[in-house]
């Protein structure tokens, strides 16, 4: 009784074109053009979950936020800020801790560019967090994981899950609801819970000059380095999970 209507999920994958390589042949390029295309289709329908994209932006010393913060922070530049919206417009879903959502107080909305806003995830436990904050706005529908109630209240929708496996119950939940991708971007806490269970799939990390010397320390992952670039003054690299 409590779902949502998302966008339809696919139920055939999408073909490549298949370029000219000699040192591969055509089946080669088809199988790798085709698994990276439809990656998304076949995290969902082959792990039953949605891919899971981790996002975050770090100081030059290691943080993701400043010590004691109390009001928002935006550590990357203005570019970035417009390719992180992109990225939002690209996925079915957001996701956040509710501390990041008391500290941040993000819309977590597509702004900066053109596209559909995300469906919007929310973790509050225990249903502490103002109601007033941007994220229950009408701009786009969330969803608020608690262990307390189940409910439809407008463009928000409180579902009651088991927190003793919070991250799998969540990702079980977002399979019935037929969200194919999701980004995960905060904080670290919520991040790191993701990388320790090994339930990620893509991670895109920001690294910028900023110096905070104490703070919030990022997530720490590993896995193969597959994008390095520079975007002005911000390192941009996106690591894929070994797995």
């Amino acid at each position: 009784p409590y779902r949502c209507s998302f966008r339809p999920v696919p139920s055939k994958p999408i073909l490549p074109n298949i370029a000219t390589d000699k040192s591969k042949n055509a089946n080669e390029i088809l199988k790798e053009e085709s698994e990276n295309l439809n990656r998304r289709f076949f995290t969902f329908h082959n792990k039953k979950r949605p891919y899971i994209i981790l996002k975050w932006a770090e100081s030059s010393d290691g943080f993701i936020a400043p010590k004691n913060q109390t009001e928002p922070f935006w550590m990357t530049n203005k570019e970035s800020k417009k390719l992180t919206h992109q990225w939002r417009a690209e996925e079915d879903a957001i996701l956040i801790g509710r501390i990041t959502a008391e500290k941040d107080n993000p819309l977590l909305t597509v702004r900066e560019t053109k596209g559909n806003n995300p469906i919007r995830i929310l973790i509050d436990r225990n249903l502490k967090i103002s109601k007033k904050l941007k994220i229950f706005n009408d701009d786009s529908k969330t969803i608020i994981f608690n262990d307390k109630i189940s409910k439809n209240l407008n463009t928000n929708t409180f579902l009651k899950v088991n927190f003793n496996k919070i991250i799998s119950n969540i990702l079980k939940e977002l399979y019935l609801q037929e969200v194919q991708s999701i980004i995960i971007e905060g904080g670290t806490k919520t991040i790191q819970s993701f990388i320790d269970q090994d339930l990620w799939d893509e991670a895109r990390i920001f690294t910028t000059e900023k110096i905070l010397n104490d703070g919030v320390l990022a997530p720490k992952i590993n896995g193969k380095l597959i994008t390095k670039k520079k975007i002005k003054n911000n390192n941009l690299e996106i690591i894929i999970s070994n797995k």
